[in-house]
């Protein structure tokens, strides 16, 4: 797992990953970078859709957690829409890290957790 927290612990961390050979696979992050990433997508139609949808109402990996990502390909195109300007560098090479992930797991449980 890849880990973007140091300097944060103790605040809350949002991992993100999916399960190889029984070992968990993904991003480790403070949920101020998740914060930032999230906040860089825009609504569609007037309209907030998958994982922003859930983000704004603080449901989904708030509510219970670990959350299954409900549609990975519609997560894959929501990051995939953001403007990579927008973010620091870091936050940058986290969504990176994350397209990644949903691409090379399309088909595979991806998991959401807050902790």
């Amino acid at each position: 797992m890849d880990n973007y927290y140091k300097g944060f612990e103790g605040n809350p961390e949002i991992d993100i990953y999916t399960f190889s050979k029984n070992k968990k696979v993904g991003i480790e992050m403070w949920d101020g970078y998740f914060d930032k990433i999230m906040s860089a997508v825009q609504p569609v139609n007037s309209e907030w859709t998958s994982l922003a949808y859930y983000y704004n109402l603080y449901e989904g990996w708030y509510d219970e957690s670990p959350w299954e990502i409900p549609n990975n390909q519609e997560a894959l195109k929501q990051f995939e829409s953001i403007d990579k300007s927008t973010l620091d560098k870091v936050s940058r090479e986290i969504l990176t890290k994350i397209i990644e992930l949903l691409k090379n797991n399309l088909r595979n449980s991806i998991f959401i957790e807050y902790t």
